[in-house]
């Protein structure tokens, strides 16, 4: 099975637009057992000044920003960006209705198109593990930061959701690939050459699915499914409920960086 996660052709394919990533969103707003939805939490961690500049790498469609738009200072500006155009457009969208100002770009992590020491905050939200040389990416987000700045850049951990991996593997018959990159165990390894001070933050929450379709759905927005297996993977999943219920852990977290 190819590792589609590392293709880049595959990874522009895959985030074209919103979609896939909509199907894997869904699950988790629908069965999350957390007491704060995540990008809440995650707007929680940030210290944001009463003014500055905001960078935000891999956007996808803006989620981040949406959830949070009543609470972003007025003198805090925002500069949304993803690889992909189209998750931009879809981000341009989401944030139409914003009482807040964004500005938007096409950009890669590895070649930021801003100057030394503008940012005072980048946020790069489970979106590292996708970016082929993240050393260079690490030493851009240093070198745009200013002094005393902060990436906050959340991902997984080994363990996230281990279960329902399991049941996609049986229908895949091979162990799907995982973006493994950069997550909650080796993260931190790779920070810590190019920041002053790296902290992991734990984000505590589980899955409590009580509906197949969605897990079959998730499972189709990756390259490895298509439609024809729809009905091996409802019947898998299916099989791992318990008492009409089927339940992931999740390993989830953010690393705060600090310039």
């Amino acid at each position: 099975m190819s590792d589609w996660l590392d293709d880049s052709d595959a990874l522009a394919e895959q985030y074209a637009d919103a979609s896939n990533l909509n199907a894997r969103a869904a699950l988790h707003e629908r069965y999350s057992t957390a007491d704060r939805d995540l990008h809440p939490w995650l707007f929680d961690q940030f210290d944001l000044p009463s003014e500055g500049r905001v960078l935000t790498l891999g956007s996808g469609p803006g989620a981040l920003w949406s959830e949070n738009c009543e609470r972003i200072p007025d003198g805090v500006d925002v500069t949304v960006t993803d690889f992909s155009p189209g998750m931009v457009e879809a981000a341009r969208n989401n944030l139409a209705d914003c009482s807040h100002g964004f500005d938007f770009e096409v950009m890669d992590a590895e070649n930021i198109s801003f100057g030394d020491e503008t940012f005072d905050i980048v946020t790069a939200n489970h979106m590292l593990y996708h970016v082929p040389d993240r050393e260079a990416a690490f030493a851009e987000i240093r070198r745009v930061l200013n002094s005393g700045g902060r990436l906050y850049a959340s991902t997984n951990g080994e363990s996230n959701m281990q279960v329902l991996y399991d049941v996609m593997a049986e229908i895949a018959g091979e162990a799907l690939p995982r973006a493994a990159g950069f997550d909650l165990q080796n993260g931190a390894a790779q920070l810590d050459p190019f920041f002053e001070r790296v902290e992991r933050r734990t984000y505590d929450d589980a899955l409590e699915v009580t509906a197949v379709e969605p897990l079959a759905e998730y499972a189709l927005s990756r390259d490895e499914f298509d439609e024809s297996d729809r009905d091996p993977l409802r019947k898998a999943f299916a099989e791992r409920f318990e008492d009409g219920v089927f339940r992931a852990e999740k390993d989830v977290g953010v690393f705060v960086a600090t310039a």
